[in-house]
């Protein structure tokens, strides 16, 4: 059996959605392949692969994964191995996958919050601590809870720009985290974002790319606050800006990738190849991880 694990991006919210503001997500038609293969030495150099053979009880076993996406983009990378690993030993409902994924994530990198494995796990947009959707299910961790729902709606052609450079979730959080902690300022950027999302929400549902795309406009610049954006993934939200509906990063930043709502595509795609990066034409996805025989 092969899972089947899809990268996911956040439309808007993130950092805020680790202090319990609303976030929407949404899984992206780019899916890796894992598998385990036996091997004698069962070397692993990931620690949150490590951490999750640990988990399972599982020795002798390399971790294959198969997929175009750069690790460090902000598509959430860790938390879709994480997930393809536990699902490649278990069948586990989709909520105690979601749950368990998240704990080993969490354990490993210390912070941080369940969005990206629940986004993997149940598939399409999900909305993080809104009041909006279907209710999927609730995970609490340290005195944070964050509250699940999925958002029936057709899904968004989009781009996926790779900047380059790799983002550390953990130093970007760590970082917004000391702004936090030190004054009013950053509190009240988190409670735009939020208002952001929750406008970004009823666009989504609507199907209206312009203000999908002019909320995806302020949710950056709010972010940019932060210092966790670079000068790669200005250039590209400035073409995207020009050529789409908006751009932002997505994940936690300080490289990683930017998504674009395309308007002229054409146009939109021949400038962005002219800054030599990786990129990716596709849409939100309703699918979530799965598993099926080769």
């Amino acid at each position: 059996m092969v899972v089947y694990s899809p990268h996911k991006v956040i439309l808007f919210g993130e950092h805020a959605v680790v202090y319990g503001y609303p976030a929407l997500s949404a899984t992206v038609d780019l899916f890796a392949k894992v598998y385990l293969i036996p091997s004698r030495s069962g070397l692993q150099y990931t620690p949150f692969v490590q951490r999750t053979l640990s988990y399972l009880g599982l020795s002798n076993v390399y971790v294959k994964v198969e997929t175009n996406v750069p690790s460090g983009s902000g598509l959430g990378t860790s938390s879709m191995i994480i997930t393809g690993i536990i699902m490649s030993e278990r069948d586990y409902t989709k909520e105690k996958l979601a749950r368990e994924a998240f704990n080993i994530e969490y354990e490993t990198q210390g912070l941080g919050s369940p969005i990206d494995t629940s986004t993997i796990t149940a598939g399409g947009f999900v909305l993080t601590n809104g009041k909006e959707g279907v209710p999927l299910w609730k995970i609490e961790k340290n005195g944070m809870s964050w509250s699940f729902s999925s958002i029936p709606t057709r899904n968004v052609e989009m781009v996926v720009v790779y900047s380059g450079s790799k983002g550390s979730t953990r130093e970007q959080v760590a970082k917004v985290r000391k702004f936090y902690e030190r004054g009013s300022l950053a509190k009240d950027i988190m409670k735009r974002i939020g208002n952001i999302t929750e406008e970004g929400v009823r666009a989504v549902t609507k199907g209206d790319l312009a203000k999908i795309g002019e909320l995806m406009n302020e949710n950056h610049s709010e972010l940019k606050v932060f210092g966790i954006s670079t000068d790669q993934i200005e250039k590209i939200v400035s073409i995207g800006r020009e050529f789409g509906y908006g751009a932002k990063l997505t994940g936690a930043g300080g490289g990683g990738a930017v998504i674009i709502i395309p308007k002229d595509k054409e146009k939109l795609l021949k400038k962005l190849k002219e800054l030599d990066v990786m990129l990716f034409d596709t849409s939100t996805t309703s699918a979530g991880i799965f598993k099926r025989s080769e």
